[in-house]
């Protein structure tokens, strides 16, 4: 399953957010040449304050370690930010990253 690594860095009312999700991103087809189990995510959403920030849905076609880098506004230094991927298994994990 997707571990993460997350930076989150506040200018003044922006927060900067790079993240990268380490996952095989390996669909049916892949997972049979390579001889490995199909995983991939499928959905990835960014919490700040229990507003969504940043949803995405994917698919196995999406590159190996995804990486994404977006902004939003209204978030201080000091405060949680949480993302929460969900795979093609039904596994889900959270992690979460206070805001420099």
């Amino acid at each position: 399953m997707a571990k993460m690594k997350i930076k989150a860095k506040a200018k003044g009312d922006i927060v900067k957010v790079k993240a990268m999700f380490t996952s095989l991103m390996a669909d049916k087809e892949e997972a049979e040449k390579k001889k490995i189990k199909s995983e991939y995510i499928t959905q990835i959403v960014g919490t700040h304050n229990g507003n969504v920030v940043f949803e995405v849905t994917t698919s196995g076609f999406m590159a190996e370690n995804p990486l994404f880098k977006f902004q939003f506004k209204g978030g201080k230094k000091g405060e949680k930010l949480e993302f929460t991927t969900t795979d093609n298994n039904g596994k889900i994990e959270t992690g979460k990253k206070k805001i420099k």
